[in-house]
């Protein structure tokens, strides 16, 4: 996404165009990492110098609201943010932390309409575990 999409997307949302915002959406459309708030705060922070971490929580909810990304609580300590809004689950290592991708087809028989689904996955991923069985 260009400089020039991320400010129409600010603009057709009333939301003010400012560099904190513009450089938070670049963060998450180039870095597919599943960031936690403090690892976007950290990365805007060195990049315009000037931002709080409410400004970058406060930023986040509102894209959240508008539909722009999901927001995804890992753990009792630990949120992320995915900007890949389709239905998709997520695996998280429980040696490295790192947060993958995964795709999964549910089912759900419910009185009602099925707004958002969430599957979340713990457990060692194959790096991890590669290393684990080479150490012995």
């Amino acid at each position: 996404m260009s400089v020039s999409q991320i400010m129409e997307l600010l603009k057709n949302h009333g939301l003010k165009i400012t560099p904190q915002r513009v450089e938070i959406l670049r963060f998450l459309q180039s870095n597919r990492i599943h960031p936690t708030a403090q690892q976007i705060y950290e990365h805007v922070l060195s990049k315009v110098g000037s931002v709080s971490f409410t400004t970058v929580y406060n930023t986040l909810h509102t894209l959240e609201e508008i539909g722009y990304l999901k927001k995804i609580s890992i753990n009792e300590t630990t949120t992320i943010y995915d900007v890949d809004t389709s239905n998709h689950g997520h695996f998280v290592c429980r040696i490295c932390g790192n947060v993958y991708d995964i795709n999964y087809r549910a089912t759900v028989n419910v009185a009602g309409i099925v707004e958002r689904t969430e599957l979340i996955v713990y457990g060692v991923c194959t790096q991890c575990s590669d290393y684990l069985q080479r150490k012995g």
